[in-house]
C-alpha cells in the first residue's frame, strides 16, 4: 500500500516528530518514508496505526483488544491472512455485515473474494502488519493436539499412561513425518516469539518446550521413539555430523517462515537419555527494537549514546546468559555505523548480520580465538571493536591495552551487575590503574516480562507487606523514593507518612495465554567512571564500596529502575524480585 508521504509528513509534525533525518533516509535507502519509519520504531505500533488510519481515511482497529471466535478468525486461511495481511474478526448477522481487519484496505480483490465467500458485505478496518502476525496466535492455541496430530494415530500418547509399544526405527522413518514434524516446531516457535526451543530426552517421552518472555513452556509430549530421527533432521539442517552422538556440536539453521528469514543458533549436547536440542531463534536486528523502547531512560540512554562516541575507551555490558546483552551492544554499533569509520566485531557466533560492518566468526579449530582475532583486527584499521564475550586474561587485556591506542572497544562480561564488573576483571589478572584508564562505562541489564495491558489490575500494598517481601533491602524506603516522581507537590509533603502503594498484575486472559505478562522489557543501570568511583577503585574498593560511590554520583540501580517500571504498571513487583533476586 502506497502512503502519501507529504500527508505522512504534515501528521508527523503535528505531533512534534522531526522529520528531516527520516526523509533523507528515505531518499538515500530507496525505501518508502513509511517503511524508514516501521524500522526505525518511531512511534509504537498502535499509535503508527492509529496515524496512518487517519491519514487513508479507514477506520483503526486495534485486534488485541477483541476476542475473535475461532469460526471467524478461520475464514481466511491462515497461509492467505499472513501473505496478504487480511482477517475477519467479527460478523453482524443483523445488518449482515463481515469486519476485516487489513494492512492495505485497497486490495479490493482480496475484500470482495471474501464478500462472496461468506455472502456478508464488508466493512474494512485498517490494522498493522504487528497486529495481524500477533493475532495469528490464535489459530495455535491448542499446539499439542496440532503436534500429536502429526503422528500416526497409535503414537499418540505419551508412556506414563502405560499405552504404546516401541516401533523400530525403519517404521517410525515410515509412518511419521520427521520433517513436517520439525518444520512445525520451528515455526510456531516463530509465532509465538519464543526465544529458545529444547527438545530433550526422557526416560520415557520425548519433550519439546518453547522459553516466552524468558519463561519456559512444555508444548507437547512426543514418544521417545521419535527423538532419535528429530535429532537427525536438525543435524541435516545444521550441517552438522549425524554419526557423532557423543560429543557437542554447535551449528546454524537458515530458514524461510511466514515469508520472514529467520535463523536459529543450535546446539547438541549428549545427555544421560540422549541427545538434547537446544535452538535459540535469532531475530534479524533490522527488527530489533530500539534502545529507549527497550527501556533504557532518557537519562541513561544519553549516558550511554555519549560514552559510545567517544573517540577511544571501553564500554562493557554486563549480565547473566539471556538477559539481551548482545542485542544492545549490536543497536549501539548500527548506530554508530556509518560510511566514515571502520567497525570490526570478533564473535562466538555471529548471531545478527549487519550490513556495512566486519565481522568475524571464532573458530577454534584454526586457532582464531577471541584473543588471536582481536589482534588480527587490530591490523586492520578499525575505528571501533566489538568483542562478543570477555572470557579469559588474555582477552581482557588486549581488549583494554586496544582501548588506550585510539579504538573504541565494545564488550560482554558475566557478571550481576556493574559494580562487579570491575573485581571480575581484577580477578582475571587485569591492574586497577588500566582498568580505570580504558573504562568509559559499564551497563547492567536484565529482562523482566511486562504486564498483559488487556488484563492489568492495580494492586494496593501497605508498607508492612513490602517491609516483609523485600526487608534486607529497605525496599519502603526505595518505594517511597521513586514514588516521588509520581505526586504532585502537595501531596509529597505526605510521603513520608504514607502507608500504601498502588502496584499492578496481569490477572492472565486469552491475550497472554492467561500468564499475566505479555512482552519483555529491559532493566538497567548505567556506572560512568568519574574521578571519585576510580579513586575507590584504585584504593582497592570492594563491588560495595564502588556502588556506593557510583549512587553517591546519581547512578539508578536496577532495582530502583525495576521499581520505577512497577509503580508505572509495566512491570510487577513480583517479577522484579523474581530476576534480579537482590
Amino acid at each position: 500500500m502506497n502512503i502519501d508521504p507529504k500527508k505522512l509528513i504534515k501528521s508527523l509534525k503535528a505531533i512534534k516528530i522531526p522529520t528531516k533525518e527520516l526523509e533523507e533516509e528515505a531518499r538515500v535507502t530507496n525505501r518508502s518514508l513509511y517503511n524508514v519509519i516501521v524500522k526505525k520504531h518511531i512511534l509504537p505500533d498502535e499509535e503508527l496505526g492509529k496515524l496512518i488510519a487517519e491519514i487513508i481515511e479507514y477506520p483503526y482497529v486495534s485486534l488485541s483488544k477483541i476476542d475473535i471466535p475461532n469460526e471467524i478468525l478461520e475464514i481466511v486461511p491462515e497461509n492467505i491472512a499472513l501473505k496478504q495481511g487480511i482477517i475477519t474478526f467479527a460478523i453482524d448477522e443483523e445488518t449482515n455485515i463481515i469486519k476485516i481487519a487489513t494492512v492495505n484496505p485497497f486490495d479490493l480483490e482480496m475484500i470482495n473474494d471474501i464478500q462472496k465467500k461468506t455472502g456478508h458485505e464488508a466493512e474494512v478496518y485498517y490494522t498493522t502488519k504487528s497486529s495481524i502476525q500477533n493475532i495469528i496466535g490464535k489459530y495455535h492455541q491448542e499446539l499439542k493436539n496440532i503436534f500429536l496430530g502429526m503422528l500416526p494415530e497409535h503414537m499418540r500418547y505419551t508412556k506414563e499412561a502405560g499405552a504404546g509399544k516401541e516401533m523400530p526405527t525403519e517404521a517410525i522413518e515410515e509412518e511419521v513425518p520427521i520433517v513436517k514434524i520439525f518444520d512445525a516446531i520451528l515455526l510456531h516457535a516463530y509465532r509465538q516469539h519464543a526465544s529458545d526451543i529444547h527438545i530433550e530426552s526422557t526416560k520415557n517421552n520425548t519433550v519439546v518446550r518453547y522459553r516466552i518472555d524468558g519463561v519456559l513452556h512444555v508444548i507437547v509430549n512426543f514418544p521417545k521413539e521419535i527423538h532419535e530421527s528429530l535429532v537427525t533432521r536438525c543435524k541435516i539442517l545444521a550441517g552438522l555430523r549425524i554419526d557423532e552422538t557423543r560429543a557437542a556440536q554447535d551449528g546454524r539453521i537458515a530458514t524461510k517462515l511466514d515469508n520472514d528469514n529467520v535463523a536459529f543458533r543450535v546446539s547438541i549436547l549428549p545427555t544421560h537419555f540422549g541427545e538434547k536440542i537446544v535452538m535459540r531463534l535469532l531475530v534479524e536486528i533490522e527488527e530489533s527494537i530500539n534502545l529507549i523502547e527497550s527501556g533504557l531512560s532518557e537519562e541513561n540512554y544519553k549516558a550511554v549514546i555519549t560514552n559510545s562516541t567517544k573517540p577511544y575507551g571501553m564500554m562493557i555490558v554486563v549480565g547473566p546468559t539471556g538477559s539481551g546483552k548482545t542485542t544492545t551492544l549490536y543497536n549501539i554499533i548500527k548506530l554508530l555505523n556509518s560510511e566514515e569509520i571502520n567497525i570490526s566485531t570478533i564473535e562466538d557466533p555471529i548471531e545478527y548480520g549487519i550490513e556495512g560492518i566486519n565481522q568475524v566468526q571464532v573458530n577454534h579449530a584454526t586457532n582464531l580465538t577471541f584473543a588471536n582475532g582481536l589482534r588480527a583486527l587490530l591490523r586492520q584499521d578499525p575505528d571501533s571493536i566489538l568483542v562478543g564475550e570477555i572470557r579469559d586474561q588474555e582477552t581482557a587485556q588486549i581488549a583494554i591495552e586496544s582501548s588506550m591506542t585510539g579504538h573504541m572497544v565494545f564488550s560482554t562480561l558475566h557478571a550481576n551487575s556493574t559494580a562487579v564488573g570491575i573485581p571480575r576483571l581484577i580477578e582475571m589478572g587485569i591492574e586497577p590503574f588500566l582498568l580505570t584508564a580504558a573504562i568509559n562505562c559499564l551497563v547492567a541489564q536484565r529482562l523482566v516480562r511486562k504486564i498483559c495491558p488487556q488484563c492489568m489490575q492495580a494492586h494496593i500494598y501497605s508498607s508492612e507487606t513490602l517491609g516483609l517481601i523485600y526487608k534486607e533491602k529497605n525496599m519502603v524506603d526505595l518505594v517511597k523514593k521513586i514514588s516521588l516522581k509520581y505526586y504532585s507537590e502537595d501531596e509529597t509533603n505526605q510521603l513520608e507518612f504514607k502507608d500504601e502503594f498502588m502496584f499492578y498484575k496481569g490477572m492472565g486472559c486469552k491475550s497472554c495465554g492467561f500468564t499475566g505478562y505479555k512482552g519483555r522489557i529491559g532493566l538497567y543501570e548505567v556506572l560512568e567512571l568519574n574521578d571519585y568511583i576510580k579513586k575507590v577503585i584504585l584504593e582497592g574498593g570492594s563491588s560495595d564500596a564502588v556502588e556506593e560511590a557510583a549512587i553517591k554520583g546519581g547512578m539508578t540501580t536496577m532495582l530502583e529502575n525495576g521499581i520505577e517500571k512497577a509503580l508505572s504498571g509495566i512491570t510487577s513487583l513480583e517479577e522484579i524480585i523474581r530476576v534480579i533476586k537482590a
